[in-house]
C-alpha cells in the first residue's frame, strides 16, 4: 500500500492568491498579493500594500515573515531547518541589513515535506500573532494545477486535462481563521487506485465538480465535501491475493 505523498500537479501550477487583512490592530490593514508561477512562489514578486510605506514578505531559516515599517514579524515558524523546497532569503555583502533576495518556495517539494512532518505534530507552526491575523484575513485566489501523478497514503491517481482548463482550483474565505472553501468546477482524474486491506478499487477515469470546505470550530477542524456531476468509468475491484486464493 502506498504510504507516501506525491504532489506532482503542484510542480508547474500557476495562479494568484490575494488576501485582505482588515482592522488588524497588531500590524496594519493590508492588501496582500502572492503570484504563483510555474510551481513556485517568488517573494520578490509578492506585495503587501497598506497606508504608508509598503511591507515585504519573505522566507528565512526561521520561517515566513513580513518586514513592516515597525520591524519583522513571523507568520509561520518552520519546525526544522533545512526544509525541502525552500530557497532562503539572501542579504547584501558582508551580512548587511539589506535583503537582496526575499527567497522562494517550490510548492511540490515544500508541501510534500510539510505533509510528511504533519503526523509528528512537532514544530512551532503559526505564531500567536498570525493566528489573530487569520481571524481578520479574507482570501480569494485561483490555482491551475498541472497534469501529473499524485498520491497520498492509500490513494494514487493522475490529473489530466490542463490544456482544456481542467483541475483549476478556486479558493475563498471571509475569514481564514474560521475556515476556507476550495472549489474545482471541472475535475479530470485518470488511473485512480484506492487501496485497503481487502484489495484495491480501481477507476479508469473520474470527472465531476468538487467543493471542499474546511471549517474551524472551537480549535477543531472539520471537513465538508460536495460532489456534482460525478462520472466514473471502468471501475473494478481487485481483491488481495489472500482473499482471492
Amino acid at each position: 500500500m502506498n504510504s507516501g505523498w506525491l504532489l506532482a500537479p503542484l510542480a508547474t501550477a500557476d495562479g494568484t492568491i490575494r488576501s485582505k487583512i482588515i482592522d488588524a490592530h497588531l500590524m496594519f490593514d493590508a492588501d496582500v498579493t502572492v503570484p504563483i508561477r510555474h510551481g513556485r512562489i517568488d517573494f520578490d514578486d509578492a506585495t503587501v500594500e497598506h497606508v504608508g510605506p509598503d511591507s515585504r514578505m519573505g522566507v528565512s531559516r526561521l520561517g515566513l515573515y513580513v518586514d513592516a515599517p515597525n520591524g519583522r514579524s513571523y507568520l509561520y515558524q518552520f519546525p526544522a531547518t533545512p526544509l525541502e523546497g525552500v530557497e532562503f532569503e539572501h542579504r547584501g555583502a558582508l551580512l548587511g541589513p539589506w535583503v537582496s533576495d526575499r527567497g522562494k518556495l517550490h510548492l511540490q517539494a515544500f508541501a510534500e515535506a510539510m505533509l510528511r512532518q504533519a503526523p509528528g505534530g512537532h514544530g512551532p507552526g503559526f505564531t500567536d500573532q498570525a493566528r489573530l491575523l487569520l481571524d481578520r484575513t479574507s482570501v480569494s485566489g485561483d490555482l491551475q494545477l498541472a497534469d501529473g501523478p499524485f498520491a497520498a497514503p492509500g490513494v494514487q491517481a493522475e490529473l489530466a486535462g490542463r490544456a482544456e482548463g481542467r483541475n483549476a482550483v478556486r479558493i475563498h474565505s471571509e475569514a481564514v481563521g474560521r475556515g476556507l472553501t476550495a472549489e474545482l468546477p471541472s475535475v479530470l482524474v485518470r488511473n485512480a487506485v484506492l487501496e485497503s486491506a481487502g484489495g484495491k478499487l480501481l477507476a479508469g477515469e473520474i470527472t465531476g465538480a468538487f467543493k471542499l470546505r474546511l471549517i474551524v470550530e472551537h480549535d477543531e477542524l472539520r471537513f465538508e465535501f460536495d460532489v456534482a456531476n460525478l462520472k466514473v468509468t471502468n471501475m473494478r475491484l481487485q481483491r488481495s491475493r489472500e482473499e482471492s486464493a
